[in-house]
């Protein structure tokens, strides 16, 4: 899922759909992407400029804000699971078995990048044309100073899966993974602390509205939120015990997260100053219209369990063929 702006927002997902809405996620609309495969990913350069890869080396391209979309020929045959633009030509795309490809004419031609891993790389970003960071499976974090040409793991004896990353400036980011794992670094991912968020469960999802303002969202609904860098954090209510893959946050009640099943969250009252006990708490979050503009279902409710408590789902990991 990705905001361009408090109003403008996509989300990507399954048989290749891709959603759109002009008024904060009230209401979503259908565009076209000509693509049948699941699409995990979505980023805007610029209002104009959208980018979303997907499965089997799926990478589509817009150029009139999402209206229509047009598939990129590529080499890629892996599955594509993190996409990070630096300007409107520049790009970077990551997936399966170590899979790093590297674009600076808008996609018309593809480099490989050698990454030296064969992990399940499932997120990248990138702060300027030369530094960025990849992560994935078996705990890696892959580091370039050189706009790709080498990257280095950096080690921190990690073995989770680790699924997303987020910067909010060039020397801070955080990364969120397996078993409550969020990572911070104060130096442009030379090193990472970990952060003790009081989770146990599966992270997926991070979003930053500023160096200290961080939101993180998990399996059974979790979203925790620290004002401080991660020194502390509140765990927040939620609508619903379903697992949460991606966050977009704007700062304050701009807040949506995607999850499983076609749920999509949307805030409407500001987030709690203090830690309380959750189930003193009313849910502030709500669940965006369940009707596309032209009365299409937006989101399966059927397949969105709410607040019921389950044995804890598992976000699909996609594995050596033996998603």
């Amino acid at each position: 899922i990705f905001f361009i702006d408090n109003s403008h927002g996509w989300a990507v997902g399954e048989h290749g759909k891709i959603l759109f809405t002009t008024n904060g996620g009230k209401s979503w609309t259908i565009r076209p992407s000509g693509a049948t495969v699941k699409l995990n990913a979505i980023t805007f350069t610029s209002e104009q400029s959208g980018w979303v890869v997907g499965d089997k080396g799926t990478v589509l391209h817009s150029i009139n804000a999402g209206v229509t979309w047009d598939r990129v020929p590529g080499p890629a045959t892996e599955d594509l699971f993190g996409v990070s633009f630096v300007s409107p030509t520049e790009g970077w795309v990551v997936g399966a078995r170590g899979a790093i490809w590297h674009t600076k004419d808008e996609g018309v031609s593809w480099q490989f990048q050698k990454s030296n891993s064969l992990n399940w790389l499932e997120d990248v970003k990138f702060t300027d044309p030369l530094h960025g960071v990849a992560v994935g499976s078996g705990g890696a974090i892959l580091r370039t100073e050189d706009g790709g040409e080498n990257w280095k793991r950096v080690d921190r004896n990690l073995r989770e899966w680790l699924y997303a990353i987020a910067f909010a400036d060039a020397q801070r980011g955080y990364i969120v993974g397996a078993k409550g794992i969020i990572l911070r670094t104060d130096d442009g991912g030379q090193t990472w602390k970990d952060l003790e968020s009081g989770v146990n469960g599966n992270l997926f999802g991070v979003a930053l509205a500023s160096r200290n303002d961080v939101l993180v969202v998990g399996e059974q609904g979790n979203i925790v939120h620290s004002k401080d860098a991660g020194q502390t954090w509140e765990i927040q209510p939620s609508v619903t015990s379903t697992s949460l893959f991606a966050i977009a946050y704007r700062g304050g009640t701009n807040i949506w997260v995607a999850g499983r099943g076609g749920a999509i969250l949307r805030r409407v009252d500001p987030i709690a100053t203090v830690s309380l006990p959750v189930g003193k708490l009313p849910p502030v979050l709500v669940g965006g219209s369940s009707k596309l503009d032209g009365g299409e279902p937006a989101v399966d409710l059927e397949d969105i369990p709410r607040a019921v408590r389950k044995k804890k789902p598992v976000k699909p990991q996609l594995k050596p063929k033996t998603n």
